[in-house]
């Protein structure tokens, strides 16, 4: 009897399963109750929360994990104080400081994330208050659900009796978007005056303004790949006295591998002659120090040989360019006719330059023999860097139009050269632009993928599912006594598995960017990385937990037009306990995490375990690699940031319980990063707030809009249909106000106006003003709090590549500082 009785719960697990994979039913949804897997939840996470916190607080004090920021920072930019030893003082440490404090000390990118997570904390603060209203309306509707369905808005679903409580829900959902507007339009006014300091003052003492007065010039021609060519072109077209230098991009893939076989064998050869060290060179090669120190002549000799090979063949490219345009700089003039040019002097050497100008431009509207011959030799790329003494000439020279032919010569704001990847800046721009069109298309057909994927996934978080193949589990999926475990592992097991899907996405999202895309800079990679990995997110609500198939979703929807409205409204809104239980673990378990690092801890003391062991020395070159310090990844952190808005513009009007967990995390949240960024992270680059602010407005219209499709398509279902026309309408006005912030606030931001250029003086350059006071001329470039001159300011080996600058292996050198922002 037992036997048959088993068998025949086993074919209703089979059963479950097949339904799951084949109907497309979610594994993941609730029919009824939710408060107790709720308060399961709560109490595993608080229990994880509890030692993460335990563990931060013994632990704090290990500089290399938690106070990492405070060694590489340049002095002005480290907080006044550390924080105290006794409980919670971090939480004192990070909010003692002002707005402005924080933004100097943390850059303009991570002050726009924490004024976005202030953003959200404030929303959903009112939000909370205002909650509780429709808590005690839904609780009282007429279907009289029981459980955490019963604070929803499924129980109001008798329309002719409940019709005042959906109205209530509309004008909760009017008065919420009027509420998120005003703050996302604020948020965007006080962006923009911020950004347009950025752009004329910059980030403040001790940060080069060169990122600010250069262009990052890509499609360049062959004709003018090369450092002299590209300067000669943009003083033809702005002027000799504007710009300042030029470089032309080489690739550098063979001299690359040289470098890192060269590094190979240093790393070979600092084992080899530690005193007494075991090092892996030691144990498995059998070559001496003096073999050792044999290869690494010859690499370090291959080395300087292609470094040479490639400086001599840009020289000889550029002499033989501007020979045949006759461009070579004419005689120098003498010197005291130099210092006191009569009249005519200065009007010949004005007609001299003009005539050389149109004559040069004259010369690069065709190709001849020397580019065609130099085309494709020489590693010359596509892409370079030019610098001009003032950043009001760099931000026209980035909005003009250089040239009508069509695909040529494209310039942009250069990035900081801390920003730059630089393996890939000799790639064309068309080639990224088409790989990231194949990219997306993978992508796309990954999509397909993973939705089935993940719902096979949440399909087995089932205790009768896997005991049908594991028989040792056959006990806790069936008795009684276990019910506990079973909605432990159904409530939170999906939870997890869901989470830790996700956090894989932007390591394959990244890989993708830059090892086959090739995007140039890091904020290009992050700027990829966010966006796809929000709408994997978005696809993971809507496809995976709702329908668990996007062919059937799509095959349903061009069947049935009315079926995406079915599925925003009757699958999300009954998922609510399971992402109330998704954002607790989020406060609960992600700060936590994210706080006490524990990953990290583990690396730290694994490291330093073997390099401070008397019986194993490692050499100095390979510790300082190994102390490399964290950077904040904006790629993954922003959506995740999204996420928990997305999931809390949802269910606010819906399930008004979530609101406040999402309150919860955004007032933990604000603390947790203020305290990362002061004393943790450290800037792998500066945008001056040009990647992550248009980012996360972006993505909170976003968030709105799809709130309020959610909120529409329920109501229809609910045959509300009155509610659900006087909705429609804030849907055009949420795009609408999206479109006014980005062309009001957004686009004036990304570039110097002219305006505000000629008001502070910063097309006057130290050229142009010789005899300028020194206030006067540091306004060309930005204000400085020392005496330094403008060349000072500005370097001409500021963008060259690192492979090119490389000197020989130093052994016994001191390790180099990690300044933020610091150039190659």
């Amino acid at each position: 009897m037992t036997n048959t009785t088993d068998k025949i719960l086993d074919d209703d697990a089979l059963g479950k399963i097949s339904d799951v994979l084949d109907q497309g039913v979610q594994p993941l949804y609730v029919e009824s109750g939710g408060w107790e897997e709720i308060w399961i939840t709560c109490k595993l996470d608080a229990a994880i929360c509890f030692c993460l916190l335990l563990l931060f607080e013994l632990a704090r004090r290990k500089t290399s994990v938690y106070l990492c920021r405070l060694k590489h920072a340049l002095p002005d930019r480290k907080p006044k104080d550390v924080p105290k030893r006794h409980p919670f003082a971090w939480v004192v440490s990070s909010s003692s400081l002002s707005d402005d404090q924080l933004r100097h000390c943390i850059g303009l990118d991570a002050y726009c994330a924490i004024r976005f997570l202030m953003m959200c904390r404030g929303l959903f603060g009112w939000t909370s208050i205002v909650s509780i209203t429709l808590i005690l309306a839904y609780k009282h509707g007429a279907s009289h659900l029981e459980g955490f369905y019963g604070l929803t808005l499924g129980n109001c679903e008798h329309v002719l009796e409940d019709r005042w409580r959906l109205w209530l829900a509309v004008v909760f959902t009017y008065a919420f978007t009027a509420a998120a507007i005003y703050l996302a339009t604020r948020e965007a006014r006080h962006y923009l005056r911020l950004r347009r300091e950025y752009l004329r003052r910059g980030d403040g003492a001790g940060e080069s303004p060169q990122p600010r007065c250069s262009v990052l010039v890509e499609r360049v021609p062959p004709r003018l790949r090369s450092d002299a060519a590209l300067h000669q072109y943009f003083a033809a077209l702005f002027g000799h006295r504007d710009v300042h230098s030029a470089v032309s991009f080489v690739d550098c893939a063979h001299l690359e591998k040289l470098l890192d076989a060269r590094d190979a064998a240093a790393d070979a050869y600092a084992w080899r002659s530690e005193e007494g060290g075991y090092g892996y060179a030691t144990i498995t090669s059998d070559e001496g120090l003096s073999d050792l120190a044999a290869i690494l002549s010859e690499k370090e000799q291959a080395v300087q040989k292609c470094q040479e090979s490639i400086r001599e063949a840009k020289e000889a490219r550029a002499a033989e360019v501007l020979e045949a345009h006759a461009l070579l700089p004419t005689t120098p003039t003498d010197s005291k006719l130099e210092q006191q040019p009569s009249f005519n002097q200065a009007a010949s050497k004005a007609r001299d330059a003009s005539l050389q100008a149109i004559s040069f431009l004259g010369a690069v509207a065709g190709l001849n023999e020397i580019s065609r011959r130099y085309a494709n030799e020489d590693g010359a790329s596509s892409t370079g860097v030019v610098t001009f003494y003032s950043p009001a000439v760099a931000s026209d020279a980035a909005q003009l139009v250089l040239t009508a032919r069509r695909g040529d010569v494209h310039v942009s704001l250069a990035p900081p050269a801390s920003d730059m990847l630089w393996p890939n800046v000799s790639i064309p721009k068309d080639e990224v632009d088409e790989r990231l069109g194949a990219a997306n298309v993978g992508l796309f057909f990954l999509a397909l993928l993973w939705t089935p994927l993940v719902a096979s996934v949440q399909a087995l978080c089932n205790l009768e599912v896997l005991a049908h193949y594991w028989s040792a589990l056959k006990p806790l999926a069936r008795e009684e006594k276990y019910e506990s475990l079973r909605i432990l592992v159904s409530g939170s097991l999906p939870v997890y598995i869901m989470l830790a899907l996700l956090g894989a996405l932007p390591i394959v999202l990244d890989a993708v960017a830059v090892s086959y895309a090739g995007v140039k800079t890091k904020s290009a990679a992050h700027a990829y990385v966010s966006s796809r990995y929000l709408y994997f997110q978005l696809l993971q609500i809507f496809v995976t937990v709702a329908s668990g198939s996007l062919l059937s979703v799509l095959r349903q929807f061009l069947d049935h037009p009315k079926t995406l409205l079915d599925l925003l409204g009757k699958a999300l809104p009954g998922m609510g306990s399971y992402f109330l239980q998704l954002v607790i673990a989020k406060v609960l378990f992600s700060l936590a995490f994210e706080l006490a690092r524990p990953t990290a801890l583990i690396g730290v003391v694994a490291r330093q375990g073997v390099t401070r062991s008397k019986y194993f020395k490692v050499p100095a070159r390979v510790r300082r690699r190994l102390r490399r310090p964290p950077e904040f990844d904006y790629g993954s952190y922003l959506p995740d940031f999204v996420l928990v808005v997305l999931v809390g513009t949802i269910f606010a009007p819906i399930a008004p319980v979530v609101a406040l967990v999402c309150f919860a995390y955004f007032a933990v949240a604000v603390k947790v990063y203020s305290h990362q960024f002061l004393y943790v992270y450290v800037r792998a680059y500066e945008t001056g707030g040009a990647f992550p602010g248009p980012t996360l407005a972006r993505f909170f219209f976003l968030a709105l809009v799809v709130g309020h499709l959610t909120l529409i398509g329920h109501l229809i279902l609910l045959d509300a249909t009155h509610q659900a026309v006087a909705l429609a309408p804030l849907v055009l006005f949420t795009l609408r106000s999206r479109l006014d912030v980005r062309r009001t606030f957004e686009l004036p931001a990304r570039y110097l106006d002219r305006e505000n250029a000629v008001r502070f003086g910063l097309y006057e350059t130290r050229r142009a003003n010789r005899h300028a006071t020194p206030r006067r001329r540091r306004r060309s470039v930005g204000e400085s709090s020392s005496d330094e001159k403008d060349d000072d300011l500005l370097a001409v080996d500021y963008y060259i590549q690192p492979a090119l600058a490389a000197g020989p292996v130093e052994f016994d050198a001191a390790p180099q500082s990690e300044m933020v922002a610091r150039a190659p």
